[in-house]
């Protein structure tokens, strides 16, 4: 538990290489045009980002955040690896996209960057990887201006209860310790390779708006989802365009919630 960055960033950096060469990322068909955000976002997401100054955290090697760019935002994008920050700057520089990009862990974003901004955006397997929901909410506080937007997606925690073949819960919902895994592989072909410990959180719901509504940001709209706009677990079957359900409970459970919050 106390070592829980080291282990995560070195997972993270055991990560990155195989994600960058993986068709479920597909960076060449990325450069070549491929938008990387998926409809549950860019639905919350202002239709004309023109000028907005925008900031992603827990932003991985960066695809999104340069997805983000090429709408025409002024992005900045925050990750705790140093193998996905190098590999954000170069796919920047690939995409001949401006971005600028951090590396250091969520909580001590204030030592590295005194700014304010008119989004901040997070998505997709961010909190999980961090043990105090209250902290995570005081960042995205500090770094919203008065009446910016705050768009949030993530998978909803009841993804996270289950054992490995779904016939039983085996976390409880309500989190709070920590859980310890060593791991083989990661969400995507081509990471047979990964191995390593991670260490991981499940959060609610309640207190993920809670942790926001108690900094004084205003709830505009929450929406639950029975799909993930990724393929990105074992046992999954395609509903649709870029949706994906459990097989052993097709549309049963939430898989993915999203909210917009004002400053």
């Amino acid at each position: 538990m106390d070592d829980y960055l080291s282990h995560n960033r070195a997972h993270w950096n055991a990560r990155t290489p195989a994600h960058l060469q993986s068709d479920f990322y597909d960076v060449e068909g990325w450069l070549a045009g491929k938008d990387s955000l998926r409809e549950i976002e860019l639905a919350l997401l202002p239709a004309d980002l023109t000028g907005l100054r925008l900031l992603h955290l827990q932003c991985h090697f960066g695809q999104d955040t340069l997805s983000l760019a090429r709408r025409g935002a002024i992005v900045t994008g925050v990750d705790l690896s140093n193998a996905a920050i190098a590999a954000a700057r170069d796919l920047a520089e690939r995409a001949g996209l401006d971005a600028r990009f951090i590396c250091c862990d969520l909580y001590s974003l204030p030592d590295h960057l005194d700014e304010t901004f008119d989004l901040v955006f997070t998505s997709y397997g961010t909190i999980g990887w961090l043990p105090d929901i209250g902290r995570w909410a005081e960042i995205v506080r500090r770094y919203l201006r008065p009446d910016g937007t705050f768009v949030f997606a993530e998978f909803h925690p009841f993804v996270w209860l289950w054992n490995e073949d779904r016939t039983a819960i085996q976390y409880g919902y309500f989190g709070g310790q920590p859980i310890v895994e060593d791991v083989e592989g990661s969400y995507t072909d081509k990471s047979e390779g990964v191995r390593g410990k991670m260490i991981s959180w499940d959060h609610p719901v309640s207190s993920v708006i809670g942790a926001l509504l108690e900094r004084g940001l205003r709830l505009e709209t929450f929406e639950e989802y029975d799909y993930a706009p990724y393929d990105c677990f074992p046992d999954t079957v395609r509903v649709g365009e870029q949706r994906w359900q459990l097989k052993q409970l097709p549309g049963l459970i939430p898989l993915t919630y999203a909210l917009r919050m004002r400053g």
